[in-house]
């Protein structure tokens, strides 16, 4: 009889070495016009790129997924932690900011990810 994995669909939690992350953001800056101008469907491979960049250069083996999970982590703790700091004038839930919340908030005030979407008609 084959044994059960109970863990099979429960999230996998990585910590990020802070220069690894720090490359994350700095990729993903660096990918900014491509992200414009690809379809979501379509970013698989950008975010690929990404992480064998980050393999590249740390010990660090990030998957694809793990860097896309890693990038919209530190978005979300970017603007949880810009509600606390403005005092949350739109009462929106918030959370206690987490290290990387605190290391990274300099590093993404320029909101650089906030651009129009730019989809190219014929793919």
């Amino acid at each position: 009889m084959a044994a059960l994995n109970l863990n099979a669909n429960l999230p996998v939690y990585i910590q990020w070495p802070d220069d690894a992350a720090l490359t994350l953001i700095q990729r993903r800056r660096a990918y900014q016009p491509l992200f414009t101008r690809t379809r979501l469907h379509d970013q698989k491979q950008l975010w690929r790129g990404i992480a064998r960049d980050i393999r590249n250069n740390h010990t660090f083996r990030p998957t694809r997924k793990q860097c896309r999970e890693k990038w919209n982590a530190l978005k979300a703790g970017y603007e949880n932690l810009e509600r606390l700091i403005n005092r949350n004038p739109d009462d929106y839930p918030t959370r206690t900011p987490s290290l990387h919340d605190e290391r990274f908030h300099q590093e993404l005030s320029d909101e650089f990810w906030r651009v129009e979407r730019k989809y190219l008609l014929f793919n």
